[in-house]
């Protein structure tokens, strides 16, 4: 006899990302530097949900650094919006107005958002001394969203 697994909890359905908004970039040229070998990236990411609009954006804002220079180098900020079909049935706000939603959602979301900005990235730093300043693969789950109090 062949047990026959639960049903999956309701997720996101047509889960699509609506918009990408590239909101700030800056370089910080340094002087005179021998090439630039070992990036360090300093990564904050937080979402919010636009009820009205079913909508969930998610701001990724990315400082990238090297252990030889003390001040940043460059940074990038920017917002994926996503919406998906049954939105009410999975988003909530908590208390403090912050979305509530599966951790397996925040991760497809996090993680769609991380690789959206990787490719903004290369193409917002592509050939200047920030070139090779490509963010590494991150496993999902692995960035900590920040809370907005």
């Amino acid at each position: 006899m062949t047990k026959r697994s639960s049903p999956a909890k309701a997720g996101p359905q047509h889960l699509v990302l609506l918009a990408i908004d590239l909101l700030d970039s800056s370089l910080h040229y340094p002087g005179d530097h021998p090439p630039f070998e070992n990036f360090h990236f300093d990564i904050h990411i937080t979402s919010k949900a636009d009820d009205e609009k079913s909508q969930v954006l998610v701001t990724v804002k990315i400082g990238v650094h090297n252990e030889n220079i003390t001040r940043q180098l460059g940074s990038l900020a920017l917002n994926c919006t996503f919406t998906m079909s049954n939105f009410a049935d999975v988003v909530r706000l908590n208390a403090a107005g912050q979305p509530d939603m599966p951790d397996d959602l925040v991760e497809v979301l996090h993680s769609t958002a991380l690789s959206t900005a990787r490719g903004v990235m290369f193409a917002t730093f592509r050939g200047t001394f920030l070139h090779h300043a490509i963010l590494p693969m991150i496993t999902p789950g692995s960035i900590i969203e920040d809370i907005k109090q």
